[in-house]
């Protein structure tokens, strides 16, 4: 399978924690301590929107009808985790994180079981440390922030749809938070991977792990990526991705005696989807899969078919005129999958008799053979004992017909 990073997903580099250019100091301190000043710009809020910029809309929704319908956008719960504290003064302004009240004990959990290999936690508590997410800030440490994303210490509480909206154009997804501050954003989408299917080939998106992100601040608070804005196409954010499988068909050579060696034409084929051959299949584009071996080299082309991985039958419904109806094709066709594309794995004989026209060489490929009578099997193996069997009972009975009339004619000798 074609795995794709199209980054559909992060793992969860806070946009607010990517780089907060606030000194350490000042980030680390308590609230009601501004700390240095960094600009005569003011520091302030500026909306309570998340934006996620990726690089294909599509894997923002829901799909339906086998995948290849969208029903709706993905579904997100959200867990505030910390609030802004703002600082401005005559030369500049600063911001601060405040973890909220009501999490705080389980998010100073989830952060203690932030440790080192030798187990020994790295934030011990408050008095020691400050504020939790405020001293997760300031690791600046994107392993220690990716692992709190995922185990946060909180539960989410969804999001209505009308707070998801997606920009078809620009390839972004944009999610309304109640108020502005530090979010945990969950992809609560049953299932998680969405499947679309365009007919030629199938992409499964696998879903957004935990984001960790912050809403919009002005220029004045000096922290980069201010604007809420998670770039999924950008190489600094964790991946998820997207698997593409192409499908794809199949082709061989039919072949048939005498002036036909080198191709025969006018043979049909048709592909059942069950080895009874009473389901005729049509492919991912509703396309009946039936072929006619070419007037020019016999080819039979199914290659232009959209095939999952799978097995298939093939039956010759129809064969060339002057042939053998018994030297018709009852195939298994198997499909696999070989890195992202369905590709041809083996074509074999559902009949014992007709095996021994079938032939597969790196040279020609599958090649087929009708024959115009029995006599022109192959005397190879055990199709040859076959036709040998046969010749032994026409021979049993024509000597028994001999006998019979023998003692006919004896008896008339005595009469």
């Amino acid at each position: 399978m074609k795995a794709k990073s199209w980054m559909a997903g992060i793992a969860a580099v806070a946009t607010l924690f990517a780089a907060m250019t606030a000194p350490a100091g000042a980030m680390a301190e308590e609230a009601g301590a501004p700390g240095t000043a960094q600009s005569s710009t003011s520091c302030k809020t500026a909306g309570n929107t998340i934006t996620v910029q990726g690089e294909d809309a599509d894997a923002f929704k829901t799909w339906t009808d086998n995948g290849k319908t969208p029903s709706g956008i993905r579904t997100f719960k959200v867990a505030k985790v910390a609030d802004y504290k703002l600082y401005n003064d005559e030369s500049g302004g600063l911001v601060h994180l405040e973890t909220v009240n009501g999490s705080k004990q389980r998010i100073i959990q989830a952060v203690k079981a932030l440790n080192t290999d030798s187990s020994t936690s790295l934030y011990v508590d408050e008095d020691h440390d400050g504020d939790p997410m405020n001293w997760l800030a300031n690791t600046k440490n994107d392993m220690l922030i990716r692992r709190y994303a995922e185990k946060p210490g909180v539960d989410g509480t969804a999001l209505d749809k009308t707070q998801v909206s997606i920009d078809e154009t620009n390839k972004t997804m944009t999610l309304a938070m109640p108020t502005s501050g530090l979010y945990v954003i969950f992809d609560d989408t049953t299932p998680k991977q969405q499947t679309k299917d365009t007919g030629d080939n199938t992409v499964a998106y696998d879903g957004f792990n935990n984001m960790l992100v912050g809403t919009p601040l002005t220029d004045g608070c000096k922290v980069t990526n201010n604007h809420g804005v998670v770039d999924l196409t950008s190489g600094s954010n964790a991946k998820t991705s997207s698997t593409t499988t192409e499908r794809g068909g199949f082709k061989f050579t039919k072949v048939g005696v005498e002036g036909d060696r080198s191709g025969l034409a006018g043979a049909e084929f048709t592909v059942y989807s069950d080895e009874n051959f009473t389901r005729v299949l049509t492919d991912a584009n509703r396309k009946v899969v039936r072929a006619n071996s070419s007037e020019e080299g016999g080819l039979v082309d199914f290659s232009n078919f959209k095939l999952d991985a799978g097995a298939y039958y093939l039956k010759e419904t129809k064969v060339p005129d002057g042939y053998w109806s018994g030297s018709a094709a009852k195939l298994k066709v198997t499909m696999t999958n070989v890195n992202g594309q369905v590709k041809l794995e083996s074509i074999t004989v559902m009949s014992g008799l007709n095996s021994v026209l079938l032939s597969n060489s790196e040279k020609y490929g599958y090649v087929y053979r009708n024959i115009k009578s029995i006599t022109q099997l192959p005397l190879t193996g055990a199709m040859g004992m076959a036709i040998l069997g046969v010749v032994a009972v026409l021979c049993i009975g024509g000597a028994s017909i001999i006998i019979v009339r023998a003692r006919k004619t004896k008896r008339s000798f005595v009469a």
